[in-house]
């Protein structure tokens, strides 16, 4: 998540290792050869989100081993640890999406209700996506670093800021189901359509010549174009109501305000 200008906090603080606890062994019983579970995974989400995309942390916490399971199978392989065992795009991708929502999952769930609130300030977004880490593929990494360098570098897919979701209410809904490799493409379509569809994710007045749009699009704005011309062309696909009008131009680009609170039910 896009809080780089905060980075001067790194000199104050250190580094956390979060280490799942209540899985089997040190793989989270994954077979030798084997990508993690993506069903056992899947369950997890079909049991604690809801159809809004909000999570039941608490009772995710009270559950947390199948997650612990998972997570642990994600510290013992990955593209970069196994390659053979990614040998497609789609299932690299595919495994980072899945690899950054449930490590969200897992670090939130541990520390919540104490900690639910950790997002709404400077120093609790710090320590959560730039100082936690996790073991992954064998490597410690945090959550900024798997999303800036093992997926958007990596991929150049503006389409998963829409499927990576960062435990707060402006963020995404998060699925209910993995990521697979065979229907990845469907389904980042699928969650972009969703996204634009939802009045928290686009507003025009056309009186006024103007469109507001999610803070994403200007935090990460080299991912969707350099020009808002760029960036209204690639809503454009997903509203497509509104296409025709973006098409004539001197549209004033506005952003909703982030709401850092948590995903969680109200």
């Amino acid at each position: 998540m896009k809080i780089r200008p905060f980075l001067f906090l790194a000199a104050f603080v250190g580094v956390f290792c979060a280490v799942p606890a209540g899985a089997t062994d040190k793989t989270g019983g994954l077979a030798p050869g084997k990508r993690p579970d993506t069903a056992l995974y899947g369950s997890v989400l079909q049991k604690y989100v809801k159809d809004d995309g909000r999570v039941d942390y608490a009772r995710l916490k009270s559950d947390i081993a199948p997650l612990a399971e998972f997570v642990l199978q994600l510290s013992a392989v990955s593209p970069d640890s196994h390659p053979g065992l990614f040998p497609t795009r789609d299932s690299q991708l595919a495994y980072w999406i899945n690899a950054y929502n449930a490590l969200v999952l897992y670090n939130f769930a541990r520390e919540y209700p104490e900690k639910r609130d950790r997002l709404n300030t400077i120093p609790g977004k710090f320590s959560f996506f730039y100082r936690i880490k996790n073991k992954v593929g064998g490597k410690d990494r945090t959550l900024d670093d798997i999303e800036v360098n093992s997926i958007r570098k990596a991929f150049r897919e503006p389409r998963v800021h829409f499927a990576l979701v960062c435990a707060s209410a402006s963020c995404p809904w998060l699925s209910r189901t993995a990521y697979e490799p065979e229907q990845l493409n469907a389904r980042l379509e699928e969650e972009a359509q969703r996204y634009f569809q939802q009045a928290r994710n686009f507003r025009m007045d056309e009186r006024r010549h103007e469109v507001t749009l999610p803070r994403i699009l200007e935090w990460f704005k080299e991912d969707f174009g350099t020009t808002p011309e760029n960036v209204l062309g690639f809503v454009a696909k997903y509203r497509p109501a509104e296409a025709e009008k973006f098409l004539h131009g001197g549209w004033r680009i506005n952003y909703f305000d982030y709401d850092w609170s948590p995903n969680d039910p109200r």
